[in-house]
This record gives C-alpha cells, sequence and structure tokens, in this order.
C-alpha cells in the first residue's frame, strides 16, 4: 500500500469510527431520555428511603475521570453516612495499587471492608446490591459526561494512582455498565484482572458489543449482585 492509499485508508476509518461514535451518541440520548422519564417514580421512593432512614443529602457527587482524562462530578444516590469522607478511601486506593508484593496488603483489604461495613446505611446496602444507587447517572449520559456501556469512572485520586499502562481505559466514556462489571465480581485482588477486561472492550468495541453488554446487565441487576 503505497502513502496516498495509507493516508486514505486512514481518513476512512475515521470517518468510520466518527458514525459510529455519532451513532452511539444518539442512542445514549434516546435510550436515557425515555428511561429517566419512567423511572421517576423509582427516584421519588428512593430519596425518600434515603432522606427517613439517615441524615445528608439524597444524592452523592464526586469528581472522576472520564474520556480522554476529563474530570467530571458524577451522580449517585448516597449509600454511605453523611458524615464519610474520602480519606480512608483514598488512603485504601494508594496502598492497593501500591503493588501485591506489599505484605499489608491483606490486612488493609480487611480494615476496609470493615470500614465499608460500618459506613453503609441500611437502604445504601440495597441500593448497591441492586445497583440503583447508580440509577442518577442518567444525568452524566444526558450531558455528554458518560455513556450507557463502557469501563466504570474511577476517581481522581485513584487515576493519579494508575499504573501507566491502565490509562488506556480511557480511550473511551466511562460508562453505566461495562464488560468488567457483567464478567468478574470485583474485588481488591481482581482489581488488574478488571483492567484488563476494561482494555478487553477498548479494543474490541462496536455498537453490536454494547448491544449484548446492554442486554447482559439485565439479568446481572435482577441477580442483586454488588456493584462495583
Amino acid at each position: 500500500m503505497d502513502g496516498t492509499s495509507a493516508i486514505q485508508a486512514g481518513i476512512a476509518r475515521e470517518i468510520a469510527l466518527g458514525f459510529r461514535q455519532a451513532v452511539k451518541r444518539l442512542f445514549d440520548l434516546a435510550f436515557a431520555s425515555v428511561f429517566l422519564t419512567f423511572s421517576l417514580p423509582v427516584f421519588m421512593v428512593v430519596a425518600v428511603l434515603i432522606k427517613t432512614t439517615s441524615r445528608g443529602p439524597v444524592f452523592f457527587r464526586q469528581e472522576r475521570i472520564g474520556y480522554r482524562g476529563r474530570k467530571f462530578r458524577i451522580w449517585k444516590f448516597r449509600t454511605m453516612r453523611a458524615d464519610d469522607g474520602e480519606k480512608e478511601h483514598k488512603a485504601y486506593v494508594e496502598s492497593l495499587l501500591s503493588g501485591p508484593e506489599d505484605a499489608g496488603q491483606a490486612d488493609r483489604v480487611e480494615r476496609y471492608v470493615e470500614y465499608l461495613n460500618r459506613r453503609i446505611t441500611r437502604i445504601g446496602r440495597f441500593l448497591r446490591a441492586s445497583s440503583l444507587d447508580e440509577l442518577p447517572q442518567i444525568f452524566n449520559i444526558l450531558t455528554g459526561e458518560m455513556s450507557l456501556v463502557g469501563p466504570r469512572p474511577h476517581p481522581t485520586y485513584e487515576v493519579e494512582s494508575y499504573k501507566k499502562w491502565y490509562h488506556r481505559r480511557l480511550q473511551v466514556k466511562p460508562g453505566l455498565t461495562g464488560w468488567s462489571k457483567l464478567n468478574l465480581r470485583f474485588t481488591p485482588d481482581n482489581y488488574e484482572e478488571a483492567i484488563l477486561h476494561d482494555l478487553w472492550y477498548v479494543d474490541h468495541w462496536s455498537l453490536l458489543l454494547d448491544f449484548r453488554i446492554l442486554i447482559m446487565t439485565v439479568p446481572f441487576v435482577l441477580s442483586m449482585k454488588d456493584a462495583t
């Protein structure tokens, strides 16, 4: 293939990619708009349950890293006590990503699980198990910060602790559901396995794969698996 043909092939690939991304965005907008309309009663019920069972706001907002490293604030239903801060989670993530050779890793994981169990609210435990805590991310999809399907967005301080090769997961928009979320139950021991699933999605992304993941998400949510 000569230089001109290579350039033309490259342009054709970019046009095809742009078309698929435009279709994906239109589908995100259409689905999120319809879904938000029908889910408003659920929003109201969950909001009442959160306000009547614990003090604090209904929603949790946190800075996350999205497509190509862009920062945005994610929407979630609050599942933790309102006086809970990010300090312990940040320290835990930094220790988790420091490397498997760290002899104190198992103890820190156990302490962090105990910390979560102390801080999570009664309704919060149900919201996480049912993935309903993620429902407000429909707003992030409508504003274009997220997509229906993609790697889960991580907090800023977590991305700052990434190994270099993790960053390739940021080449697509983060999603409400994704390949790694469906293929393994995330634990501290399989963090890199989850990253590898995300990178597989980046390398194999297509509209058909997105549709397959959305179909797979329905039984996943109904099974009440713990959200990650």
